[in-house]
């Protein structure tokens, strides 16, 4: 049994190419001796000194670009043919296999090449005492590297015969034919015919008949319809079990694939009754596109037709998978289904060329890219927040049987952001969810996402199909619906809810649209976010005039700018937002309460109607801004009620008095600068005009004045009679509202 001396002064190079190619060095240490690192160092030492022995080793290899390569690889050379050792030098910058054996045997070739399973293959070859050094370079193919040389030769031979350049005794074979498992044809004597005979022999070993001894384990799916189904390992015939043609290929044809060995698949163009409905092809696709095969998908694969390329390609698009790598067209015939056989067909090594040669439509009852961004979300945000529900397994279901779903997570599932994190909500709260596809699973989804974080969330469980705008309309009227919207502080609204709204491009036109208007008619306060699968920006830009909260896409394939985890947590961020907003929704009621007043003056109500457009804005500072209206409403009412001259009230001439704040009375006037602000009158009136005497009223008002008067003035000295709140929260705001609210109720009720 050979040894073998590897010298490899790159170790991280070695080690990275035997990783990839699942290659223990280990296993074949009784007949390969590896000088790495420092072992590597040392003999490449001595080498370069011509101080060393390398007696017990048959075979030689080294890496060509060590370092002082010229003296190291001169004296390999000496050494190799002095003692008839066989030296193999690799190489990343050779380019080209050299062999030459005129003095010793030397072999160059690239170390991709060295460190692949070709490697594996010689090693093996040792331990058995069958190798060839070629083997290094052409793998299983060496027999046949050996066979085409000499036939080379023999053809060059017969040539110069022919033209006089040759005589026949001058006739050898300088190869050993004998380590192939064939019988050549032995010249009995060297003439003419002797030699023709030879080469006859050698151009055999490449015949259809050697060929068929070693022919490929293959698949045949067909009707009926295959020439000879006995040449065929494993034949598979096709029964469309039901109306779903892909479901039927994904659950039979592809899950029998699963379960065979094989190295190439032939399929009937045909496999129905009509003739053009060439679901062959289609199973072809279905073969590349189903990654549940694994590397079985790269298969090569042989249609077998009646008719040519062209021809196919004129009766279906469909044809065009004939045109990609490793897709064969053969005749169904015996002859030329065997031809193909034994071939060594390629297969698909560049699937991404593959993915981008081909164009697969979606199906004709999809309708539009609605349907189709519906289907995908639900597929990829279910598979990242692990929700399970039978709509959810039902719509997984169609993604992994349909042809076009497969199309699509092939071209687009290739590069996942695996380093984001989902979010989950902070926020309490109730969340509801309208939309037409709730059922199709969003509501699993979005309860699912949001329940994690402790919310409440419902669904508006209507079905919105072959539904007017007007029947919706009335729905909306309905009293249980009103109550799931009052319930509510963040609704999630699909734009697009009715068949008819895909019709056009008019906004406002879109029955999302109209419910929008009518949730704001019951609450303004109410945060929506609008669920939306179109890509169009002015539809996009259209939405935020519409006082929305935000909106998600509902990513459509091909729409290449959405990350699915950023868009989930764009999604939870916006219901996180809706609910630090859904203060509002009590401040509308109390704006809304105060404006029922009749009485209310001009001024008053003006400011009223403003304090929410404030909150519900994007303002910076707007609580602020709220306080200083506060102020005003104030103001406004202190002038209904007192003669700000006389320091009187108007309606009866009474003085007014001065506010205590430490005993919650009214004391006469004692001070006049005092007497006259807005704080003191304010006290004033709900005390003896209003009759409001809790403290915590009074506390109220104390609070907003002082608040007003350092935003206003800050450096000037802290104010007493209550606590001053420098920087009002919505909570601080929602209680001085109440109190306002009480004060204008008050007043309206004792003026009638």
């Amino acid at each position: 049994m050979k040894k073998i001396a590897l010298i490899e002064d790159k170790y991280p190079r070695q080690r990275k190419f035997l990783e990839q190619n699942n290659i223990n060095l280990d296993k074949y240490c009784n007949i390969l001796e590896n000088f790495i690192e420092e072992k590597a160092s040392n003999i490449l030492e001595n080498i370069s000194n011509d101080s060393f022995d390398l007696h017990e080793f048959d075979i030689i290899v080294c890496h060509k670009s060590v370092e002082n390569n010229t003296v190291i690889l001169g004296n390999l050379k000496d050494y190799c043919k002095k003692h008839q050792k066989t030296l193999v030098l690799f190489s990343g910058g050779i380019s080209v296999n050299y062999y030459d054996n005129s003095e010793f045997e030397l072999l160059e070739l690239n170390s991709k090449t060295f460190y692949s399973q070709n490697l594996l293959l010689f090693l093996k070859s040792i331990k058995t005492n069958n190798e060839d050094i070629m083997m290094l370079c052409y793998g299983e193919q060496w027999k046949q590297n050996i066979v085409a040389n000499v036939l080379e030769k023999t053809n060059l031979f017969i040539f110069d015969i022919k033209n006089g350049f040759e005589n026949t005794a001058n006739f050898q074979i300088d190869a050993n034919l004998s380590k192939i498992d064939y019988k050549f044809y032995e010249p009995k004597e060297k003439i003419f015919d002797e030699i023709v005979q030879f080469k006859e022999s050698l151009e055999k070993y490449f015949t259809l008949e050697l060929l068929q001894e070693n022919t490929t384990q293959s698949v045949v799916i067909h009707h009926d319809n295959v020439c000879d189904l006995q040449i065929f390992n494993y034949p598979i015939k096709f029964i469309q079990s039901s109306d779903d043609i892909d479901t039927y290929i994904s659950k039979e044809i592809i899950n029998e694939l699963k379960n065979k060995e094989f190295d190439t698949i032939f399929i009937k163009d045909n496999l129905t009754s009509n003739y053009l409905e060439l679901y062959g092809l289609r199973v072809a696709y279905h073969i590349r596109l189903s990654s549940e095969l694994a590397d079985k998908r790269f298969t090569p694969i042989v249609i077998i037709s009646d008719f040519d390329e062209n021809t196919l390609n004129r009766f279906t698009q469909e044809a065009n998978i004939l045109f990609t790598d490793g897709v064969y067209l053969c005749k169904n015939t015996k002859e030329d289904i065997k031809k193909y056989q034994s071939l060594e067909l390629k297969s698909v090594t560049d699937y991404d060329k593959f993915i981008n040669s081909i164009e697969i439509t979606p199906p004709k009852d999809t309708s539009g890219s609605h349907n189709i961004a519906n289907k995908w979300s639900i597929y990829k945000w279910a598979e990242l927040l692990d929700v399970k529900s039978e709509a959810i397994y039902k719509n997984k279901c169609e993604i992994e049987n349909e042809l076009y779903f497969k199309y699509i997570k092939a071209k687009y599932l290739k590069n996942i952001n695996n380093s984001l994190e989902i979010t989950k909500p902070t926020k309490k709260g109730n969340v509801l969810l309208i939309d037409d596809e709730w059922d199709r699973g969003w509501a699993d989804i979005l309860g699912a996402a949001l329940i994690k974080g402790g919310l409440e969330f419902d669904t508006f469980e209507y079905d919105f199909k072959d539904k007017s705008n007007y029947n919706l309309i009335v729905q909306l009227n309905h009293k249980e619906l009103k109550k799931q919207v009052e319930k509510s502080d963040v609704i999630v609204l699909d734009l697009r809810l009715l068949e008819s709204d895909h019709e056009n491009e008019d906004v406002d036109s879109y029955t999302g649209i109209k419910i929008l208007q009518k949730i704001h008619e019951i609450n303004a306060g109410i945060q929506v976010i609008m669920l939306t699968a179109t890509s169009k920006s002015t539809i996009l830009e259209k939405l935020y005039e519409k006082k929305i909260l935000g909106y998600i896409k509902k990513e459509h394939p091909e729409d290449k700018s959405i990350d699915t985890i950023e868009n989930i947590n764009k999604f939870i961020n916006l219901v996180d937002k809706g609910l630090e907003k859904k203060y509002l929704k009590e401040i509308w009621k109390i704006q809304q309460n105060i404006l029922l007043n009749e009485n209310l003056s001009d001024d008053i109500s003006l400011e009223i109607k403003s304090i929410f457009e404030i909150l519900d804005s994007n303002m910076e500072n707007k609580f602020n801004f709220v306080v200083l209206t506060f102020t005003k409403i104030f103001e406004s009412l202190s002038k209904i009620y007192i003669d700000e001259n006389t320091m009187q009230y108007i309606d009866d001439g009474k003085d007014v008095g001065v506010y205590d704040s430490f005993n919650n009375s009214i004391n006469s006037y004692t001070n006049q600068k005092w007497h006259k602000n807005t704080q003191n009158r304010l006290h004033n009136i709900v005390y003896d005009k209003l009759n409001i005497k809790d403290e915590k009223s009074h506390k109220y008002i104390c609070q907003i004045i002082n608040c007003r008067n350092y935003l206003a003035h800050p450096n000037e000295k802290k104010p007493v009679g209550c606590r001053l709140i420098k920087s009002p929260n919505h909570q601080h705001i929602l209680n001085w509202f109440e109190i306002i609210e009480n004060i204008l109720n008050t007043s309206q009720n004792m003026s009638n």
